[in-house]
């Protein structure tokens, strides 16, 4: 246990530095998430800002939303401690990054939350779910059959981030809410790298 806490305190603290190092004994990678943005977290960038801009930051704030109730429950179900410190890894960084993209809705005066209607965002590939009913299966299960479930799960989830990212990228005008996203787009990928060569030891 006390190694788990210090490999965990060693993973969280090189989040903002890119990826961080394989922890001694696991062999395998943490890729860190995308480190968040440098500066005052508590004011909106001053610039121009387009609707995809604010498009973007409310559906990625409900989508970490979803995201951070998936890791969460892996500290107490999965077996590895590598997906367990990849998966405090992506908490650290998305309540960051979370904290973030609302105080920069709220600086410029608009909804920190997706319209929950999903016709809302039809042109824009809808707005990704992870449901209740998909978490509470997984929270029933442990061990190896949580690991394959959770492991898709966050696979899908984030490749969903990715595509968001990538709308923002072609399509958007700040240039913080652009340098964001392309940084979530990177970090993503690379978690899902990550993730697709940990599911045969899970299954």
């Amino acid at each position: 246990m006390n190694r788990f806490r210090r490999t965990l305190t060693v993973a969280a603290l090189v989040l903002l530095g890119g990826c961080a190092p394989a922890p001694a004994g696991t062999g395998v990678p943490v890729a860190a998430p995308a480190p968040a943005p440098t500066g005052s977290a508590t004011a909106a960038p001053s610039g121009a800002v387009n609707d995809t801009d604010v498009m973007f930051l409310q559906m990625m704030v409900t989508s970490h939303g979803q995201g951070l109730a998936l890791v969460r429950l892996a500290p107490e179900r999965a077996e590895r401690e590598e997906l367990k410190i990849l998966a405090a890894a992506i908490e650290v960084t998305q309540e960051a990054e979370q904290r973030t993209m609302r105080d920069w809705l709220a600086g410029w005066g608009r909804s920190t939350s997706a319209d929950p209607d999903a016709n809302a965002h039809a042109e824009h590939g809808g707005l990704p779910v992870l449901g209740p009913g998909q978490l509470a299966a997984l929270a029933r299960t442990s061990g190896a059959k949580f690991e394959t479930d959770f492991l898709n799960l966050l696979i899908g989830h984030q490749h969903d981030a990715v595509e968001l990212a990538r709308m923002e990228t072609k399509s958007g005008l700040h240039p913080e809410v652009r340098d964001l996203a392309r940084r979530i787009d990177l970090s993503r990928t690379a978690q899902i790298d990550q993730m697709l060569k940990m599911l045969p030891k899970a299954g």
